[in-house]
């Protein structure tokens, strides 16, 4: 208990930092904003980041057993941390989801634009597709005898890191492009995101065409 509590508030000190000094600190956004706008980005950054350690173990532990292997068993806890910080964010983003906090998603009547619209999309079909994995993580949901499909469910959560990738990609790919607006060179916490579910799609990629067994 006490590795897990210690990794929990390790990735979540990484998170809260890194939005607290891009956010308020360099880019000037006042601290009245820090409870929720800012805390939300910092929550979604850790949610990417437990889910993307629970992915990651399996493909690592192909190619460095060793190390890895004696780490599998912790999968569970970041999927389900990850999952548990998930829900949190998307409670806080229907807090304050207007034009004031997310002006580049609505149009001039109020409603959605394509930006808002797909990156909505995409953000919901991630969260269902997680709901689906972490179901079957419940003991009892699954039976003993029915390892296939509960490994089935299990990959669903790489086509939700999928679905996170576009949602981010969606909500962010303009500002990428921009570097020369970076507060303090910092990247963009969409840009974080979705390099670390690239790192683990390609740690995936390379599992699969390893000859070795499967983990």
């Amino acid at each position: 208990m006490k590795k897990y509590v210690l990794s929990s508030t390790i990735i979540l000190f990484i998170a809260f930092g890194y939005a607290i000094i891009r956010y308020n600190v360099i880019k000037g956004v006042s601290w009245i904003d820090l409870p929720l706008f800012i805390s939300n980005k910092a929550i979604a950054l850790a949610a990417v980041i437990f889910i993307a350690i629970s992915y990651a173990l399996g493909s690592l532990a192909r190619f460095w057993p060793k190390i890895f292997v004696p780490a599998l068993g912790t999968r569970k806890f970041f999927g389900l941390a990850g999952f548990c910080l998930s829900a949190f964010h998307g409670i806080l983003s229907l807090l304050i989801f207007s034009p004031t906090y997310y002006s580049k998603f609505f149009l001039g009547n109020g409603r959605l634009n394509l930006t808002g619209g797909l990156s909505t999309l995409f953000g919901v079909l991630s969260f269902f597709l997680f709901t689906c994995v972490a179901i079957s993580s419940i003991p009892g949901v699954i039976q003993p005898t029915e390892q296939e499909k509960w490994f089935a469910i299990q990959r669903l959560g790489y086509l939700g890191l999928v679905a996170v990738l576009a949602h981010v990609f969606v909500m962010g790919f303009e500002g990428w492009l921009k570097p020369s607006g970076w507060p303090g060179g910092l990247l963009p916490i969409s840009l974080v995101a979705a390099s670390i579910i690239l790192v683990v799609l390609l740690l995936k990629m390379a599992a699969i065409l390893s000859p070795k067994q499967k983990i």
